[in-house]
């Protein structure tokens, strides 16, 4: 299967242009919160970048809906590339000035880059569909999100490593104009690989047609109500937002008590559960292949409850490391299954609203977490934001249980 997966064009394609084009997004991401922090106002700043850093996935079932619309597919995914490149060469000669005003403009030009990205993802999904055999779809999609879970950690280590080198965000910009156009290049040079002809109607579906036809895709691929589901993603979502920011509070909370220091306690949970990410993205083969969507969010919860639970009683560190990297390995999983799912059932024309609709789930639910828990965390006290985090788990696994009106009859 992964001979067959390596040997596929398409795939080849989409992954090593995806290589490059998530080096650029999470290198400049953390170049912005450095620019930020040079300013006197550097909070409010940061605030601005980490809203606007959530604020393209938003727009996620417009720019999936335009991708279904549109014929030449792999043109407009080519064009993506090479604008994004242009827009950072604009950014770059921008960014030399030290004001608030060409601060707001560089992070405008960010977020368009990032609405553009997101674009893209969903013009890759008929591609994916059309030309990756059912049988590697599952693990395809897999490789490539793991690929770019390692590279946005490269990204983030290049970034802070020029800036620290060079203090040079002109630079920067250059850069990741580069790696934008390196993206174009890949694609450019397997285009033939990804052109998809797809028989659409004369006339586009309303928004009520395509809603009906997604909520039919959804159910059908996981056989959940389709608004359970929503609340399934959502609330695990949220939850999933704050375990980092949680789990670094009580680490700071532990002082002495910790096992080692507190910056390698938090560098040995995050790159566990990184690895945890890769290996699950990876491993879509053997038993876990044939381990359902629903499967893996019910491990999910089950670990993650472990670990607040273990936060409240025990507080075992080594504990919480353990629970991180099951954790991620199954958030690895989660994804690829249910992406693989969708494609499996759905109508070619509409693949590109459906990826949209994930990304705006996701975004809408993730300042809910990362804000409102560790909110709690700060204001209420560690055990209300423990337990609000379990209740928010419960109720996501208790929306796995709602069958599809037609299960019901």
């Amino acid at each position: 299967m992964m001979r067959a997966l390596w040997q596929n064009r398409t795939f080849l394609t989409l992954t090593g242009a995806d290589f490059f084009e998530t080096l650029g997004i999470s290198l400049f991401n953390i170049v912005l919160l450095t620019y930020a922090k040079t300013f006197t106002d550097a909070k409010v700043l940061i605030s601005i970048v980490s809203v606007a850093t959530v604020l393209p996935g938003v727009f996620g079932m417009f720019t999936g809906r335009l991708a279904d619309q549109l014929v030449a597919k792999h043109r407009w995914l080519i064009g993506t590339k090479f604008l994004q490149a242009v827009l950072y060469v604009l950014l770059a000669q921008l960014i030399t000035v030290h004001t608030r005003a060409v601060f707001m403009v560089v992070v405008v030009i960010n977020v368009f880059s990032d609405i553009l990205g997101g674009f893209s993802s969903n013009l890759r999904m008929p591609m994916l569909q059309a030309k990756v055999p059912t049988t590697i779809r599952e693990e395809a999609i897999g490789v490539n999100q793991g690929v770019s879970t390692f590279m946005q950690i490269i990204g983030q280590a290049i970034g802070v490593a020029l800036i620290g080198m060079t203090g040079d965000y002109q630079l920067a910009g250059y850069v990741n104009a580069g790696t934008f156009l390196l993206a174009g290049l890949v694609l450019l040079s397997g285009q033939r690989s990804i052109i998809v002809v797809i028989n659409r109607a004369t006339t586009q579906p309303t928004w009520r047609r395509l809603l009906a036809q997604i909520k039919t895709a959804f159910e059908a691929s996981v056989g959940v109500n389709v608004v359970a589901l929503f609340g399934n993603i959502m609330l695990i979502n949220a939850v999933g937002a704050s375990i980092d920011a949680i789990i670094n509070l009580f680490l700071l909370s532990q002082g002495t008590r910790l096992p080692i220091s507190f910056s390698v306690a938090v560098l040995i949970t995050n790159t566990i559960f990184i690895i945890g990410m890769i290996l699950g993205s990876v491993l879509h083969m053997g038993i876990f292949e044939s381990w359902s969507y629903q499967r893996f969010v019910w491990i999910t919860i089950v670990t993650v409850t472990g670990i607040y639970l273990n936060l409240m009683t025990w507080q075992n560190y080594w504990l919480v490391v353990f629970g991180m990297g099951i954790a991620g390995f199954c958030m690895g999983q989660v994804n690829p299954k249910l992406n693989a799912s969708l494609l499996r059932v759905a109508d070619a024309e509409i693949v590109g609203s459906l990826q949209g609709l994930l990304t705006s789930l996701s975004a809408i639910s993730l300042p809910i977490g990362s804000i409102g828990i560790v909110l709690v965390y700060n204001v209420v006290s560690s055990d209300a934001a423990y337990w609000l985090s379990i209740v928010l788990l419960m109720m996501s696994g208790s929306c796995l249980l709602i069958p599809t009106r037609q299960a019901r009859a």
